[in-house]
């Protein structure tokens, strides 16, 4: 009767054993297939990161060309302007014509003015 109850203890602690180690295996494979998940995931993620870090970098040098490309465009307008000027521009004899003119015009205004 001992030997059968010692059999029985036996054989209870060797299931409760095999339980625990079941379980241990069962939660070390999660933790396995958690750790790969996580892994895959993080390499995703650098991915991820390079493809936006490239893309920042992209719209940056976008951003430097269209400001560059601004700043010809001003530089142009100014160089147009100038020469729209210059082709405006009289030389000395049409200037003293036209101030001759205008001088006469304002004398004869003041004839005009004057009671």
């Amino acid at each position: 009767m001992v030997d059968q109850n010692f059999e029985q203890g036996s054989s209870d602690v060797i299931n409760s054993v095999e339980n625990a180690l079941a379980s241990l295996w069962d939660k070390a494979r999660e933790a396995s297939l958690l750790i790969s998940t996580l892994r895959e995931e993080k390499k995703r993620l650098l991915r991820k990161i390079d493809e936006l870090e490239e893309d920042l970098k992209q719209s940056k040098n976008d951003a430097i060309l269209q400001q560059a490309q601004i700043e010809t465009m001003k530089m142009n307008a100014v160089s147009d302007t100038i020469q729209k000027n210059e082709s405006i521009a009289l030389d000395v004899n049409e200037r003293r014509l036209i101030q001759q003119k205008l001088r006469n015009v304002i004398s004869k205004l003041d004839q005009y003015l004057v009671p």
